[in-house]
């Protein structure tokens, strides 16, 4: 059985590859493909355990992965995994600063398929990352866009100085050992024909007819690129910061968005 696994990270390009692979979904009937809404309960789980480091939410995890597996047909030999919720929190709130949880949850992970499938296991892991200082400011959009963080960019920037993704990389490789690792830079895997899923569709082995059938890479979650992106995030914390109620923060915001987006499209009808 072989099963790849892209557990992110969070804001690498997850979202265009979730989307990509679900369009190719009814062209690879010899895979079994899972995304966040196939395994809801290990991502929940795994958030959890990044918050807490509690062994009992390791447990859940592991057995809402185990019952995913369970459930696959019999005859199922290829499988892939793209949830980024199962690196644990995305940094920047609730205290979690780091993916620092993720080599054990990786460990956890393997543990259920090679207690599933045993000698006829073959797992994989793919990661995706990105320079760092970009890395930051989009997770610190996501908070502000969708959450209620009120940071600052700077301030936000200052609370993540110690994100270092190096050793929780050869910490992973260390704790999956012998499986595979593999990772690409979302700043260098723009450029593929179809973004950063061309290099999960190459290790899944997707024929090139098969890729015909994709958009050329769309970007999922893109922000307005013709503004100050930095000013804006920063307007969007400062709406949160105000106390209003959460819906009156939220259409505030969508305010906020919809005059940058238009903004955007001006800028891109003079060019």
């Amino acid at each position: 059985m072989r099963v790849i696994v892209h557990p992110g990270f969070h804001k690498t390009g997850t979202s265009t590859i979730q989307t990509g692979l679900r369009e190719v979904s009814a062209h690879l009937p010899d895979w079994a493909i899972a995304l966040r809404e196939d395994i809801p309960d290990a991502a929940a789980a795994a958030r959890a355990f990044s918050l807490t480091r509690d062994p009992f939410e390791l447990g859940l995890y592991q057995a809402a992965l185990a019952s995913w597996a369970d459930a696959l047909p019999e005859d199922t030999t290829q499988a892939v995994i793209s949830i980024e919720g199962l690196a644990g929190h995305m940094p920047g709130r609730d205290g979690v600063l780091d993916y620092s949880a993720t080599p054990e949850l990786m460990g956890a992970l393997a543990e259920v398929f090679h207690a599933k499938y045993e000698d006829a296991l073959e797992l994989q892991l793919f990661l995706t990352t990105r320079e760092k200082t970009a890395w930051i400011e989009s997770l610190h959009w996501q908070h502000v866009r969708s959450g209620m963080l009120t940071d600052t960019l700077d301030s936000f920037r200052t609370r993540l100085s110690g994100f270092d993704l190096a050793p929780v990389l050869r910490e992973i490789v260390s704790t999956v050992d012998p499986a595979p690792v593999t990772w690409v830079m979302l700043d260098e895997a723009r450029d593929n024909p179809h973004g950063p899923l061309t290099p999960l569709l190459d290790l899944m082995g997707v024929p090139l007819e098969v890729r015909a059938s994709l958009g050329l890479g769309i970007t999922a979650n893109a922000r307005p690129r013709s503004v100050d992106r930095a000013a804006l995030a920063d307007q969007l914390a400062a709406i949160n910061a105000e106390g209003l109620p959460r819906e009156a923060t939220k259409e505030k915001k969508r305010a906020i968005l919809r005059a940058a987006w238009r903004e955007e499209a001006e800028a891109k009808s003079d060019e």
